[in-house]
């Protein structure tokens, strides 16, 4: 039987190293510079998912704040029902507790400009919507169709003009 020959040297000899040829080396800097190309990818894909998952909140943040903003029209347009009075109100509760969430979620995640913008907006619309509603329930129920139609706005000046800061801090901050 012979032996077969190993792919070692055997002990005693010397190895003998291949020079590197320049098809070796290029195929690393290939691979290298696939890598390379592979991370600044990902992280450019991940930037814009993260921006596009800010502006998302923003605008749920801001989403909230309008449907505050709204619910002096849906008190005014009540119907006099205590079911109608119920859901209005867990309506206006639930708005309510977004609010909080968004000033918080703001608060943690945001620039400090844009927590803050968003916080002023906050105050402003309740400040607004909370006069408004106050009237609205002292009004009489709408009973007819001609009564849902709401030709006067209630006064939302501060809010507007929050609302304004609020999206100029998010130009200025997370552009």
């Amino acid at each position: 039987m012979t032996p077969t020959p190993t792919p070692f040297p055997s002990v005693g000899a010397t190895a003998v190293m291949e020079p590197i040829s320049w098809d070796g080396i290029a195929t690393v800097i290939a691979a290298i510079l696939a890598a390379i190309v592979a991370v600044i990818g990902y992280s450019i894909q991940q930037a814009a998912a993260r921006k596009e998952r800010r502006a998302e909140i923003y605008s749920e943040a801001l989403r909230t704040v309008e449907d505050y903003l709204e619910a002096p029209y849906l008190v005014r347009r009540r119907d006099g029902s205590a079911s109608a009075r119920q859901s209005i109100t867990t309506h206006i509760s639930d708005i309510q507790s977004r609010l909080s969430y968004y000033c918080a979620l703001l608060d943690i995640h945001a620039d400090p400009e844009i927590g803050a913008a968003y916080e002023t907006l906050v105050s402003a619309a309740r400040a607004d919507a909370g006069k408004a509603m106050l009237e609205a329930w002292k009004g009489r129920p709408t009973r007819h169709d001609r009564g849902v139609s709401i030709a006067s706005r209630h006064d939302r000046s501060r809010s507007d003009a929050a609302r304004r800061a609020y999206i100029e801090a998010i130009r200025r901050r997370d552009a």
